[in-house]
């Protein structure tokens, strides 16, 4: 096993992350500049530079002289520590001044670690929060703990003047006892701007004899110490991933290369991981795909319309972000094989940089059979195995864990997977008390919710170049009864190709019934075989419908989520689907907004595409106490893009590389490569 780190380079390419020399820089730049303002650095990020001058920058616009040099720019977001005012501003690190600094009223900006262990700590000391304690049986608080979450819009405190939270309460029996399996009935309102509680809600029974349920004390734990290592499986042998030659890409600072495919990466606070400039080696020619890719939103919307579980639809990107809750990954056990990795830069209140070691995993993974054919009258058999490129990270929100996947593939198919994990969010029950046809009893008085995740990724393309479109391909039964000259034995069906023009058309959702994919084409460029334009299709098998009524509070909030696709023009100003102040808000600055506020024209212009997938989690026990991994995510693939499959050049795998052996030593080994 083998591992390579990348922290900090020597020259910054426009689109890294900050260092941490360079968020020092800009706090010192801030605090200097405003020092008659008492505020706390709530993020300091990249201010990522115009498109247009980066896509001069990178050689894909030579309509005018190449630029050479681009500012480098922070964005800073403030707030004021006695009245929570919130302030937005610009530093050049380049020129090393403030640039711009601005009041931007009626919003709360997303939700930091360093509150979040204030409120664990606030909630704790509370003697409110005690004496909910006692009436349940706990004298030692020590035993209590709280999983702050972001409050969504609370009934009784509307609007975003207070920045709020809620807490949801459990106990544990031990240090690292899975509290989850001992949920309390009771959930703290806290006011951050005054730090303090402003209320308790307690959790009543629903359909129950007892006015309070008493707490789960069974423990239902999934660490080593617990499952002890005598009750570990036996018979688990290793399996050993080793690159004896070493690795098959190659990296130079954030840019990576790897079998035609050239990209870069950076990290951010918010979105975490963001793929740039995509491209693709097709013989002579560098043709350009995407100039970014990156989860743009999430939201997780549970089923019980009660309080206060109506309030419970996370939105992790804008709420919390996946940059700040990213894991330092550990070698051998979230990334297998000969693995380099990348650091990650963010900032605490006081402008502090802190450091994520580990950050980003970058390794290959064998990815079984890439294609094969075998001739029946020889037996001749003609086996090419598949290789994918891995660029992943691992967040923690609360108690889910989500690994999120970029991979790419040998044939030029691009594969976007998050795999699901962590613990369940639990409510506890009375005894007598049922779940109200809204979760699953995993255990006596647990309660697993019913809820849906979706995830609403940002596709910026250039297909071939800035301007693009998007076609819808539906498939249908032909119109004719069987029998009909047009269809005399019945069995045709054919496809229909329809270029959305506008941003109401671009708004579609998932069709079974027509196999329903779009295409995002290049109409300037018409392929010489297939005579229709030059593109790649985008599908998913993860296209959840949205259950929450279309009225509801998290519809509001949430409408990215009503759809599986928006396509709009590009806005520099438009980077996040719930809006950039998504804490708290009331879904006023979302994709769903932008796309009917006026009916623009989306063809062959610099689009972007809101490509929503998801999974609806009906839990089970064996979800419980910890979860096995569920996958959900979506593919885009050419599609008449190259001249012929892509991959043919791809080597026949062959035993003496891959050095596979035969678990059956009384029979002979084979060799599936072709005669070269």
């Amino acid at each position: 096993m083998k591992t390579v780190t990348a922290s900090t380079m020597n020259a910054a390419h426009p689109l890294d992350q900050l260092s941490g020399d360079e968020i020092i820089q800009v706090a010192t730049i801030t605090r200097q500049a405003k020092a008659s303002i008492d505020f706390v650095f709530n993020t300091i990020t990249l201010k990522e530079p115009k498109k247009d001058s980066m896509l001069s920058y990178l050689g894909w616009d030579k309509s005018k002289p190449r630029v050479t040099s681009i500012e480098r720019e922070a964005l800073v977001i403030a707030l004021e520590k006695k009245t929570m005012k919130c302030y937005e501003g610009l530093v050049s690190l380049t020129n090393n001044c403030l640039k711009t600094w601005k009041y931007i009223p009626d919003v709360q900006p997303i939700l930091t670690m360093d509150e979040m262990f204030e409120v664990e700590e606030l909630v704790i000391k509370d003697e409110n929060v005690r004496r909910e304690c006692l009436e349940l049986g706990i004298t030692d608080m020590s035993q209590v703990f709280s999983d702050p979450w972001a409050i969504a819009r609370h009934l009784s405190h509307p609007g975003r003047e207070k920045r709020m939270m809620q807490a949801l309460m459990y106990m544990r029996t031990c240090e690292d006892d899975n509290q989850y399996a001992h949920p309390l009935d009771f959930v703290p309102i806290i006011d951050i701007g005054r730090m303090e509680i402003v209320s308790i809600e307690r959790i009543r029974p629903r359909d129950s004899k007892y006015t309070r349920p008493t707490i789960p004390l069974e423990n239902h734990n999934f660490l080593p110490e617990f499952v002890g290592e005598q009750n570990y499986r036996k018979d688990v042998k290793p399996i050993v991933i080793q690159q004896p030659q070493g690795v098959s890409f190659t990296v130079k600072g954030t840019e990576i290369d790897w079998q035609k495919w050239n990209m870069r990466i950076s990290m951010n606070y918010r979105e975490g991981l963001v793929i740039h400039n995509v491209s693709y080696q097709d013989g002579a020619e560098k043709r350009p795909l995407f100039y970014r890719i990156s989860l743009s939103e999430m939201v997780v919307p549970y089923a019980d319309p009660s309080a206060p579980h109506y309030r419970k639809h996370a939105f992790d990107v804008g709420e919390y972000g996946l940059g700040l809750c990213t894991n330092s990954l550990s070698l051998g056990c979230d990334c297998l094989g000969s693995i380099y990795y990348f650091d990650a830069n963010f900032n605490d209140h006081e402008g502090k940089p802190f450091h994520v070691p580990s950050a980003v995993c970058l390794h290959e993974e064998d990815y079984g059979i890439l294609m094969k054919h075998t001739d029946y009258r020889n037996g001749r058999a003609h086996t090419i195995r598949s290789r994918r490129l891995v660029v992943s990270q691992i967040v923690t929100v609360a108690n889910y864990d989500y690994g999120l996947y970029y991979y790419f593939y040998q044939d030029g198919t691009f594969e976007y997977e998050v795999k699901a994990t962590g613990e369940l969010n639990t409510h506890v029950l009375a005894e007598d008390e049922t779940t109200g046809g809204f979760g699953t009893i995993v255990a006596p008085q647990i309660n697993a919710q019913y809820h849906q995740h979706f995830f609403t990724m940002r596709i910026d393309p250039m297909i071939d170049g800035p301007n693009n479109s998007i076609q819808q391909v539906d498939t249908y039964t032909l119109d004719y009864p069987t029998g009909h000259p047009k269809n005399i034995t019945g069995n045709g069906f054919t496809s229909k190709y329809t270029i959305l023009k506008d941003t109401k058309e671009g708004q579609a959702n998932a069709n079974y019934n027509t196999s329903r994919f779009w295409k995002i084409v290049n109409q300037d460029r018409i392929h010489p075989y297939a005579k229709t334009p030059v593109g790649w299709k985008i599908s998913s098998g993860h296209t959840a419908p949205f259950y929450a009524r279309p009225d509801s509070l998290v519809a509001e909030r949430a409408g990215f989520a009503k759809k599986t696709l928006w396509v709009t023009p590009y806005d520099e100003d438009q980077m996040f689907a719930g809006g950039f102040y998504c804490n708290q808000s009331g879904g006023d600055d979302t994709v769903e907004v932008w796309a009917n506020r006026s009916n623009e024209n989306i063809e062959q212009k610099d689009i972007v595409l809101w490509y929503t997938f998801g999974i609806t989690h009906i839990p089970r026990v064996e979800d419980f106490p910890i979860m096995p991994v569920e996958y959900c995510g979506f593919t885009m693939k050419p599609c008449n893009f190259f001249i012929a499959n892509p991959a043919l050049d791809v080597p026949p795998s062959n035993i003496k590389v891959n050095r596979s052996v035969l678990a059956n030593a009384d029979k002979k080994d084979d060799c599936c490569s072709n005669k070269l």
